[in-house]
């Protein structure tokens, strides 16, 4: 009996010859009976030793993978020492062959996610390896099933290991020399993973590792990390033996359980997983996240079943999330030490390169669940004494009874920006794909355009700022469009710039943007020159920004929150959740609102003092929700939109206690609806063509107005309404204009001919809409009357 034989055929799963006979003394299996359309169906089985080791593997390109492992056994022929490795196509399986003169280990090994190794590294003669390959190159070029598209291939690889001389046929080549490797049990930890392995020395004359500044190509190679080893575990004081199998394959598994585990606990939602890897059963549960009374369990043992003996499974209550990441880390840790150290080229293993990365990913993870740097302000009265001299009192704005509008002018701009189009006092400023243009309010007359690239725009009180791709910024005068200041910052690619504009009395002009991927940066609006420079740790997340006085409020996607002085950078206060901080937060008077977490999970709503940090109050949202948006206050509540199947609900708390005031239960509004707190009134224009206005004190709808059918095509991309002069704006088709106390129709802005995608409004309440094909509209409100007493 051969060591090795590969057949190809068009049979049945069901006539496979059976696993662990001899090929010689099985029948030759019946063809099966297809359709005359259906075209065969190929198999492949690869025999080692007699067993069959693909039995259980479906691939059906059986003749491709003969074809590669042809080409790689001639590459073979060349040296006397050598390796390849053949993979398959219809699922992630390879074959590696290993060549040391006249001998050949043989690997069969699902790569992936979830490896699963079939044989490791079992030996045969290599030129029986090389003989049975082209006879089952022989055997398929006769059959007449065979494609006759790959017979050209076929035929080529046949002749190539014909005629390509065994260079190595004579050759006595030793087994490579293994070192026994031992990673020990760390008495000091409360859980705590060991191993004992054997790993291969490294030659002397093996291919070194390319230095830097030469070319070099990095290749998965998952065969190289399949070596076995028994496995020993120590969880407070308890030693068990977990069995063999390949250490790497665990470590890789558990870490990428404690960094899900982890995942979850921050979201504040359950975790149970269990897996295999390499034959040994991993699991982990996390429960209670929700509450913050956590709890983990650990399962280890050997995930098959001798006969006659029952499996040795071993469940650890009651242990610490981050001790079980922390021993996931510590033992990877140690089993890349130890390969690389013996071993430098697998520093150019990308299966090694990516398991690496992970662990520093995890560790990440870990560092920022485990901080605990928050800290209040001692002294808020300075920041206090500002914003309330900055907020002072305005008189409210009589709604008018009746409005009027007529169309003033319209325009075409192609390419339109309207994240660039800005309403600056008497001017328009409209941003486009190659240019920037001015236009007079009254008349849409151009006052000046200047060629421009694409770019982030804001408007600064010396002109529009545009931040480029990369890292340029430029301030455009009002006046000419001509640039007035140009300086550079890192460019950002990790995601869209973020930034504020700082121009309050008593405070420098700055523009606050984002630079490069963890730095915010204060340029000076007059010199150009950085003020100041913060840093944060990694984002996980988009960045959020809200300035009010003298702070900017800063959350980067993590558990906490930052304020920061916008005349210095220095950071005033800092409250960190287990959650994490993925809106703005929201201001009023003397409250910040934050929430953290909700997506769809656990969320919190902190009541915080803006000027101190200072943590007032707490809720914990009910069950498993996903909150759109930031928290929206009125006069009694603080309301949040959780999002349902069929729609949005609200959450009604009160603005001090964060007690729940009410919930709708059921849903009030569509996705996508855009919200405005008024008064004691939440406002909400809906994508379906409604407007609806909630009580803030009980919850319940007030009035609801049908602003007509539209297909979703013409559904505007911003829903925003605006409120101005007393007056409620809200787009749609055309733009319609409410009371919102009581919901009376004041006017309708059109027909407006462009679909308002952006709508300004002006301190006279005249509109300008513009729509993204390029269409401006402009439309002046009419004469009001007015009594005179």
């Amino acid at each position: 009996m051969r060591s090795f034989e590969i057949f190809v055929d068009t049979e049945s799963r069901r006539g496979r010859p059976a696993v662990g006979l001899e090929p010689e003394s099985t029948p030759a299996p019946k063809k099966r009976t297809a359709a005359p359309s259906s075209p065969p169906r190929e198999v492949l089985d690869i025999f080692i030793q007699g067993t069959n080791v693909t039995a259980t593997v479906d691939e059906r390109h059986a003749t491709c993978v003969l074809r590669d492992l042809g080409a790689a056994l001639a590459t073979l022929l060349s040296t006397p020492r050598g390796k390849a490795i053949v993979r398959f196509y219809d699922d992630a399986w390879e074959l590696a062959v290993e060549r040391f003169g006249k001998t050949a280990l043989l690997s069969v090994y699902r790569a992936g996610a979830e490896p699963k190794v079939l044989v490791h590294e079992r030996p045969v003669v290599f030129d029986e390896v090389r003989q049975g390959v082209v006879e089952a190159l022989s055997r398929a070029l006769a059959s007449p099933d065979s494609p006759a598209s790959r017979r050209g291939e076929l035929e080529a690889v046949e002749r190539l290991l014909l005629d390509t001389k065994d260079r190595g046929a004579h050759e006595e080549v030793p087994l490579p020399r293994t070192e026994n490797v031992i990673v020990e049990i760390d008495k000091d930890a409360p859980i705590s993973l060991a191993a004992e392995f054997f790993l291969r020395q490294a030659e002397k004359d093996a291919p070194k590792s390319s230095r830097d500044g030469e070319a070099r190509v990095e290749r998965a190679d998952l065969h190289a990390l399949l070596f076995r080893g028994r496995m020993r575990a120590e969880i407070r004081g308890r030693a068990v033996e977990l069995g063999e199998a390949p250490p790497f394959l665990v470590a890789e598994r558990l870490v990428e359980l404690a960094k899900n585990a982890l995942g979850s606990w921050e979201r504040g939602q359950d975790f149970h997983v269990r897996s295999n890897a390499g034959g040994m059963l991993l699991g982990l549960r996390l429960s209670g996240a929700a509450s913050g009374e956590e709890s983990v369990a650990l399962v280890l043992g050997s995930a098959k079943v001798e006969r006659g003996h029952d499996r040795a499974l071993y469940t650890f209550p009651s242990l610490g999330l981050s001790d079980v990441a922390e021993a996931a880390l510590a033992f990877g840790r140690s089993l890349v030490r130890a390969l690389l150290r013996r071993d430098r080229s697998q520093a150019e293993n990308l299966r090694l390169s990516a398991f690496r990365q992970k662990l520093k990913e995890t560790e990440e993870i870990l560092r920022e669940a485990r901080k605990t740097d928050s800290f209040v302000n001692p002294s808020p009265e300075s920041y206090r004494a500002y914003a309330q001299g900055a907020q002072a009192p305005k008189p409210g704005a009589t709604p008018p009874s009746r409005l009027r509008y007529a169309p003033k002018w319209r325009a075409l701009v192609p390419g339109i920006d309207l994240r660039g189009t800005f309403l600056c006092g008497d001017r328009l400023i409209v941003g486009s794909a190659l240019e920037m243009a001015c236009l007079d309010r009254q008349t849409g007359r151009m006052l000046w355009k200047t060629p421009t690239s694409r770019a982030t725009s804001v408007v600064t009180p010396t002109g529009v700022a545009r931040v480029a791709p990369d890292g340029e910024v430029s301030v455009h005068d009002f006046g000419t469009g001509e640039v007035t200041l140009r300086t550079w910052v890192a460019p950002r690619t990790a995601g869209p710039q973020a930034g504020c504009v700082v121009s309050a009395p008593g405070l420098p002009r700055l523009l606050v943007v984002t630079e490069g991927e963890r730095h915010l940066v204060a340029l000076d609006l007059l010199s150009g020159e950085p003020r100041w420079r913060y840093a944060w740790g990694k984002t996980a997340g988009a960045l959020r920004l809200k300035r009010s006085g003298k702070l900017l409020y800063v959350a980067t996607g993590d558990t906490s929150l930052t304020a920061l002085d916008v005349a210095t950078g220095a950071v005033v206060w800092r409250m960190r959740d287990r959650l994490r901080f993925r809106t703005s937060p929201t201001i009023d008077t003397h409250d910040l609102y934050a929430l953290s977490g909700a997506v769809h999970g656990a969320g919190q709503l902190s009541i915080v003092d803006p000027f101190s940090g200072e943590v007032r109050s707490r809720r914990a949202l009910p069950g498993v929700v996903t909150v759109e948006g930031s928290p929206l206050v009125t006069n009694e509540s603080v309301i949040l939109t959780l999002r349902e199947r069929d729609g949005l609900r609200l959450l009604g708390l009160d603005r001090t206690t964060a007690e729940v005031r009410f919930d709708t239960k059921s849903t009030v509004a569509p996705v996508g609806t855009s919200w405005l707190p008024v008064d004691d009134l939440l406002v909400g224009n809906t994508p379906d063509g409604h407007l609806l206005a909630v009580s803030g004190e009980t919850g319940a709808v007030r009035y609801r107005h049908a602003l007509g059918v539209t297909h979703e095509s013409d559904t505007p991309r911003r829903l925003e309404p605006v409120l101005r002069s007393g007056a409620l704006f809200v787009p749609h088709v055309d733009v319609h204009v409410f009371r919102p106390q009581d919901g009376a129709k004041l006017g309708v802005v059109g027909p407006c001919d462009a679909i308002p995608d952006l709508m300004r409004i002006d301190e006279r309440c005249d509109v300008y809409v513009a729509e993204e094909s390029g269409h401006v509209a402009a439309f002046g409100a009419g004469p009001r009357l007015s009594l005179v007493r």
